[in-house]
């Protein structure tokens, strides 16, 4: 199987959890899984050459892919695993692939404290968050006709020095709640909406004669396309597949619309206002659209789409190295790894693990375990959208919204601007 140049992505959750044989367990649930999909028991070879590919391996030393790092009881928690968080997001996996799979999990706790946060870090073409005519074309086209105004010109890629930064902010429960209220009432979702805030963030950061108008990417889920798993399947369901099986939903705001946006904003953006009456309309037709352009790529499949050209590439470096030396099409991206499940069906005094083949099984121990917050991040992808949104939600627990973007591509204080406006605006709509 041919590979696509790496990115690393990031999730974590924090559990509830004062298990004694927690290292235990938690081995045991990783090896479940890993015999339960393959492809997390595979290396790459080759992979700096023109056709890397996958190599089946015999045995998994876990020593190499769980890490329980010592913290000392008057350690920061937070600040350590958000440094770790961030230090990860540009771990590189080459030394390793040839002889392990491209993961590894870090487990953070704190003495016998009933909280811990564990790191899953992973290669992304390991898994995942135009048609041949009109697809090679856009792939190919000289420079000179790449003059398209909503293109991110206004962001030149440079591929060193090679550095992700990284910020996030959460939301709690109740302020989620009221914006999915709003998101159904004005026929959008999370993601249209994260689209929209993100149009207007860039309307009033950037200005007219470096960015008439804009171009995004939704990243989606192809599993759908998935032909059956077959009955002795490990995994049981194609939907629940361990793998890379994404592509990408492209969104135009024309120079009109920019225009008109703009035209509502307040004059200095250096103010920070809340979002007037005017601009939230703006917000919602424009959030709405945006999920109709998903709805029907969906609708689609793999009809025209980029999945398709993967079978020309003869040389994955050499087509990503090209890619570094044209403009920047995408201003902004977002990847939405969804809802997690983080309740239990568990009584007080009983532990209930639902098992592949839909058994229960319980333990008389007292422990119950939670999922109390999720985050999920992503390496700076050089030649990709200028700053990539990555939200993720624990059910009934609210949800957390990140976002990266290359070091000197992007200036620290403008993505540090955009993100503040995305969080004001988001208080603001939880707050109607």
């Amino acid at each position: 199987m041919h590979l696509a140049a790496p990115a690393e992505f990031r999730n974590s959750t924090i559990c509830e959890t004062p298990e004694p044989n927690l290292q235990q367990r938690l081995g045991i649930a990783v090896v479940d899984t890993i015999m339960r999909h393959p492809m997390l028991q595979v290396g790459m070879m080759d992979a700096t050459s023109k056709t890397p590919s996958w190599i089946q391996l015999q045995s998994l030393d876990l020593t190499h892919h769980i890490k329980w790092p010592d913290l000392g009881e008057h350690e920061d928690f937070e600040q350590t695993v958000q440094e770790t968080f961030r230090a990860q997001l540009d771990d590189r996996f080459q030394d390793v692939t040839i002889k392990q799979p491209g993961w590894k999990i870090t487990i953070f706790r704190q003495g016998n404290a009933p909280i811990m946060e564990v790191l899953l870090t992973w290669n992304h073409p390991q898994f995942d968050g135009a048609g041949p005519l009109q697809g090679i074309w856009e792939e190919t086209r000289p420079q000179f006709f790449n003059r398209d105004k909503s293109w991110a010109a206004w962001c030149p890629i440079r591929t060193s020095p090679y550095k992700t930064h990284y910020r996030a902010f959460f939301m709690d429960n109740v302020s989620l709640v009221a914006i999915l209220a709003l998101c159904r009432q004005n026929k959008t979702t999370i993601t249209g909406l994260l689209n929209g805030l993100a149009l207007i963030a860039f309307s009033l950061r950037l200005d007219s004669t470096v960015a008439p108008a804009f171009q995004s990417s939704t990243v989606m889920d192809h599993r759908r396309n998935l032909p059956p798993a077959p009955p002795d399947a490990p995994w049981v369901r194609s939907d629940r597949a361990v793998g890379n099986y994404v592509t990408q939903c492209l969104h135009r705001y024309e120079t009109e619309l920019v225009a008109r946006i703009r035209s509502k904003l307040p004059a200095d953006a250096s103010e920070g206002r809340d979002l007037s009456a005017d601009l939230q309309r703006e917000l919602w037709a424009v959030s709405a659209q945006n999920r109709q352009e998903i709805v029907g790529k969906l609708e689609t499949g793999l009809r025209n789409d980029l999945v398709g050209l993967f079978k020309y590439v003869t040389n994955w470096q050499q087509t990503m190295s090209k890619m570094a030396k044209r403009t920047r099409q995408f201003t902004w991206l977002v990847t939405n790894i969804g809802v997690l499940d983080g309740n239990t069906s568990t009584r007080l005094g009983t532990t209930t693990t639902r098992s592949p083949t839909g058994g229960d099984s319980k333990s008389d121990d007292g422990q119950r375990w939670s999922i109390d917050r999720a985050q999920f991040g992503l390496s700076a992808e050089i030649p990709a959208a200028a700053i990539e949104f990555a939200p993720v939600s624990v059910a009934g627990q609210g949800m957390c919204i990140s976002a990266n973007w290359p070091d000197c591509a992007v200036d620290e204080t403008f993505g540090e601007n955009i993100m503040a406006d995305l969080e004001r605006w988001l208080a603001q709509l939880a707050s109607l």
